[in-house]
């Protein structure tokens, strides 16, 4: 069975209890009585209740008023406790407290020795012997070195022991209290009490100081001191003018100081800020911190952010300098104005262990820089260490669960959030103004800056004007991939091994936490390297062949499974292929109609383990030629080339050879020739004939006449007609004139006909219907 304690309060304890002081009364078999200061309401509190409501925050309990009525701290002046007052006052109490241990001791000394009734007094208190007693054992205990007497000429900072009557005055202060009161409380020194504490300006001026603080002072435009003073002058003229029309004293014109004290009394520093700056600004600059930890995992929290580098920066190279001449030299200083210039750096640490997770040095912050972050921050970072000779071990590549960023322009954006959501990360954007929200990566670029960027030459400082003596761009020698080797080496082997004394991290290094919450609690799983690639990689539109796809105009990948999709999927037309530029060892393929992406591998082994970049430096780094060489190659095979085209038309001349090429000209006329073809004149109708498609023709027409025997009609006159045959001209026909005309040259005809020797077989018949030769040059 659980015992429920019952306190013993003291009729007239206060107990404060949900932010409702109460007092207590009494106590009965259901608990205890209370009755609330504020709202004189009597309650009874159960003491089981009572018990639980004493671990709640913001409880107060004062039972010692019940039996001092809390004369300390009315002696204090209301303050609780004497840590609330200087140290000096502190110092001196304590000396007063080893003063009246000290007495106690030596008088229970004396009534051990055998004087029973030895009492303390001021006369005995300061005897010489006692004195010295009370001098030895306050050194002992307080450390502090006491004289009896001031030493002779000179400035010292030991302690005077007091003399007899004030000691006794301070034991008898000890003695009298009571049970739970502290005797510091009882013997600190009251000197924050010293002083005139009362007002020197009369009510009226003190309006008029108030009125010029609030229409001039406590203005968004910031103005001085010297302002308000100046305008509260202007007041008081007309104020101390109707006072000695009256017999008044005039209104003294307050002193700077006076208006800043006057100005304190009236609002608080939190509230000035306010008044002046604006209530975002006093948000940011008065408003609490943030204590929270808010990341466990290893990518369950990112951070990015950009910044601009407190640095200028060149391209001269070191050792090239010395070797250009000095027209060389004069042009590329010309050249240096343009060159040297301030870059941004963008940088992403986890918040769970203050781990760099990637960094880049871009000229401006824009979407690429932000999506290199990224791929830097999902894959490993091995190559940068070798390659800038690092010792200790950089971040693995992790998952993104959360990223959080600002409003910059190269973090905030359609790609950059596209690209998250594709990733399957939490994007948050930080609100502005509200330096709260990204403590973590403000406070790791103040670190960066001091502990790197203000060591390098070319240091411009952290706002403008701090460095008025410095040159920086005189100084700004350091080029960017020196730069970018140094702040590689900065955050894999320094940074994570200082002390870091941020929330959570309990002054331990944030490489030990990153160890420790990788064996704990784990790291979020990476992205998958296909979806990666589509998210954060660059993407080609190429055509596949069977020798696979082709980027970059030499850079070739391929797989059987990329061959079997073409095969029976029937993917025609381009692809889209998805390049990681940091790692060219493997890429990804989307075919239309596919539902799953391809993995590719590349298939040229000199470029494996390359960055794009690399590849680019070296197919440069490998066309590279001396001009001159250039140009006596390229004279060379020119000569070369005119010396084969002399011995083949040698060649031709030598044999004979028929010409196998054309002249313009002689192209000219034979297009001409073919593309204007054949046209035939027709001939005028002879009358009594007819067209041709009036001969089949059923109907009669004009010319067509029906004969008696189908025969072909060739245009000649047969000698002798076969008997049974009916002529033509026997035929009877029609008297018109037009009839009569058309008998009469065909009778004309048949007599030149019959005029003219017999042909030869095969020899062409000549007649009025014959076909005509040489078609091709009618026109």
């Amino acid at each position: 069975m659980t015992v429920v304690p019952k306190y013993a309060f003291l009729p007239g304890s206060e107990v404060t209890l949900f932010d409702r002081p109460m007092v207590v009364t009494g106590r009965s078999d259901e608990g205890y009585l209370m009755t609330g200061l504020e709202d004189h309401e009597v309650t009874v509190l159960s003491y089981d209740k009572f018990v639980e409501y004493v671990k709640l925050p913001g409880v107060k309990l004062n039972s010692a008023l019940a039996r001092t009525g809390g004369r300390l701290k009315q002696r204090l002046g209301g303050y609780k406790s004497v840590q609330a007052l200087s140290q000096a006052q502190r110092s001196e109490a304590e000396v007063r407290l080893a003063i009246c241990y000290a007495l106690r001791v030596y008088l229970a000394r004396e009534r051990e020795r055998g004087n029973i009734s030895f009492e303390l007094s001021n006369r005995k208190v300061d005897n010489e012997e006692v004195r010295k007693f009370i001098a030895n054992y306050v050194t002992s205990v307080t450390g502090e070195r006491v004289r009896l007497r001031p030493s002779r000429g000179g400035k010292s900072k030991d302690r005077i022991l007091y003399r007899g009557r004030t000691m006794m005055d301070f034991f008898r202060i000890f003695e009298d209290l009571e049970p739970g009161e502290n005797p510091l409380d009882a013997l600190v020194p009251l000197d924050h009490e010293k002083g005139n504490r009362t007002r020197r300006f009369p009510d009226g001026l003190l309006d008029l100081m108030t009125e010029a603080w609030e229409k001039i002072g406590l203005d968004l435009r910031k103005r001085t001191v010297a302002n308000v003073r100046e305008h509260l002058k202007t007041s008081l003229e007309e104020t101390n003018r109707k006072r000695s029309r009256n017999g008044l004293c005039p209104f003294p014109v307050p002193s700077e100081k006076s208006l800043c004290f006057h100005r304190d009394r009236l609002v608080t520093r939190s509230e000035l800020v306010v008044a002046t700056e604006g209530q975002r600004h006093a948000r940011n600059k008065r408003g609490r911190g943030s204590t929270d930890v808010r990341a466990l995992m290893i990518g369950e929290l990112c951070g990015m952010d950009e910044c601009k580098m407190s640095l200028v920066m060149c391209a001269k190279e070191a050792g090239y300098w010395e070797t250009l001449g000095e027209d060389e030299k004069r042009a590329c200083e010309t050249a240096d104005q343009y060159v040297r210039k301030r870059l941004h750096i963008l940088v992403m640490l986890d918040v769970a262990s203050r781990m760099p997770l990637a960094w880049v040095i871009a000229e401006t912050p824009n979407t690429e820089a932000t999506l290199q972050l990224l791929r830097m921050a999902t894959r490993d970072k091995t190559k940068e260490k070798i390659r800038h000779g690092c010792k200790r071990e950089p971040a693995r590549a992790v998952g993104l669960m959360n990223v959080r960023n600002d409003n910059g322009t190269g973090l905030r954006n359609e790609k950059v959030i596209s690209t998250l959501l594709g990733l399957g990360s939490i994007n948050t954007i930080g609100r502005a103004y509200a330096s709260t929200d990204r403590a973590h990566e403000e406070r790791f670029f103040g670190t960066l800056e001091t502990g790197f960027f203000r060591l390098l030459p070319g240091y411009t400082g952290g706002r403008p004007g701090e460095l008025p003596g410095y040159d920086a761009q005189q100084n700004g020698v350091v080029c960017v991939d020196v730069l970018y080797g140094m702040l590689t080496r900065y955050f894999v082997d320094e940074y994570p091994y200082q002390r870091h004394f941020g929330v959570g991290m309990g002054g331990r290094r944030p490489y030990d936490v990153y160890k420790q919450i990788n064996e704990t609690r784990g790291q979020i799983p990476p992205t998958d390297p296909d979806k990666r690639r589509i998210q954060l990689g660059w993407q080609i539109d190429v055509t596949p062949t069977d020798e696979g796809v082709r980027v970059f105009t030499a850079i070739w990948f391929n797989s059987d499974a990329l061959q079997r999709t073409r095969e029976y999927a029937m993917a025609d037309g381009k692809v889209a292929v998805f390049v990681d530029p940091d790692n060219l060892n493997d890429a990804t393929v989307v075919l239309p109609r596919v539902k799953e992406p391809i993995a590719v591998q590349l298939q040229s082994t000199v470029f494996a383990d390359m960055s794009l970049s690399e590849v680019l430096r070296l197919m440069a780094s490998m066309r590279r030629e001396d001009p001159a060489a250039t140009e006596f190659n390229e004279e060379q095979l020119a000569l070369a080339r005119r010396r084969k085209y002399d011995d083949i038309d040698a060649i031709g001349v030598e044999h004979n050879l028929p010409r196998s090429y054309s002249t313009v000209e002689e192209c000219k006329r034979m297009a001409k020739a073919v593309f204007s073809g054949a046209r035939i004149c027709s001939a005028p109708r002879l009358v009594g004939t007819a067209e041709l498609e009036e001969i089949t023709n059923s109907s009669a027409s004009d010319g067509c006449f029906r004969i008696g025997h189908p025969k072909l009609i060739e245009g000649i006159t047969e000698k002798e007609e076969a008997p049974g045959k009916v002529s033509v001209y026997n035929a009877s026909l029609p008297e018109t004139p037009a009839v009569r005309n058309s008998v009469a040259q065909i009778d004309e005809s048949r007599t030149k006909l019959d005029s003219k020797p017999d042909l030869e077989p095969g020899s062409p018949r000549q007649g009025v219907l014959s076909r005509p030769n040489k078609l091709k040059g009618f026109e």
